[in-house]
Formats: structure tokens, sequence, C-alpha cells
């Protein structure tokens, strides 16, 4: 049995393992403005806060987290003898899919794993030419070309006005 505390976990976890394996997702999930998922599937899976007692209460086999769980958290996970694992942020389609295998492989899913990583890796059909865009995110900020979502776009056809305009990752543009 899983709890996760990250968002981009949960959005594994519902693809790879049957609600019934997963005890509790990320409350972030729940909330539209930072999910992963649609509210429908979040639905289906029972939710925590991330607090320690929350979790230890759970009693899972694994906990997936980020690499930014805190240390005092992260200290009573194991001294309550749960297997913590963490996960860092990936910045290409090729970490992503890496990603994805070794969730499923921690959660003994690692057929479901691979299927849902060769869609993620999978080459998408491009277009004819590139379609400029500028991905503003919030904060008035754009991406910068070595990220995830940069290579997402890139894959799709499109051709990053940030890069061409001569900005950076997290520079600003009102």
């Amino acid at each position: 049995t899983i709890v996760s505390l990250n968002p981009c976990l949960d959005a594994i976890l519902v693809e790879i393992a049957p609600p019934a394996q997963v005890l509790a997702l990320s409350h972030y999930s729940r909330d539209p403005s930072s999910s992963s998922i649609p509210a429908a599937v979040a639905a289906r899976y029972g939710v925590t806060g991330g607090t320690a007692e929350e979790v230890i209460a759970r009693a899972p086999d694994l906990v997936l987290a980020s690499s930014f769980l805190p240390q005092p958290t992260r200290a009573a996970l194991t001294r309550a003898g749960l297997r913590v694992a963490t996960f860092g942020s990936p910045a290409t389609i090729a970490e992503s899919a890496a990603q994805v295998r070794a969730v499923a492989a921690l959660a003994g899913r690692a057929e479901q794993g691979e299927a849902l990583a060769a869609r993620i890796a999978a080459p998408a059909p491009r277009a004819q030419l590139a379609i400029d865009a500028l991905l503003w995110q919030p904060g008035e900020i754009v991406a910068g070309e070595q990220t995830l979502i940069a290579e997402l776009l890139r894959e799709e056809g499109f051709a990053s006005h940030a890069a061409a305009r001569g900005l950076g990752q997290a520079d600003r543009v009102s």
C-alpha cells in the first residue's frame, strides 16, 4: 500500500496502481488549482495533508514524496518504520519516463509503469512549421529551454518565443 505526498507522483500512481493500493494522494490533487489529475479521478482516492501523523496512522508499505520533503517529517516516518522514497522534478521526457519506471518498480507495478513510460516517451507527430509560443507561468515568469515543459512544447511542434527574445528560466515577462 502507498501514500503519496506529491501531486506529480499522484499522477503517476493513478495511472499505474488501483485505488485499493493507494491509501492516500497528496491534498494537492483535490485542489483544482494545483492538481495534476482530473477531479473525478482524484475523488476515487483518499487524501492526506502530508503530516507525519496522518501518514503513520495509515500505515502504508511505502511513502512517495518530493525530494523537498522536510527532514523532520522524513525522520518521523523513518522512525515509525515506514519506507520513504523521494523523487526530484524531471527536466526531460527521458527523466520523466525513468521516474515513472522507478515509481512503478517500487509499487510492484512494473508492467503498468513500462506502458505509461512508453506513452510518455512516444514521439509526437511534428507540425510542418513550428508555432511560435510563449509559455507564461504564474508570477509572470517564463520557462527556460532546459526544462521539461520546454521539451514537451518542442516535441509538439512549438518554437520558444522566450528563447527568441533571449529569455531564460524564470525571467519575467509582463
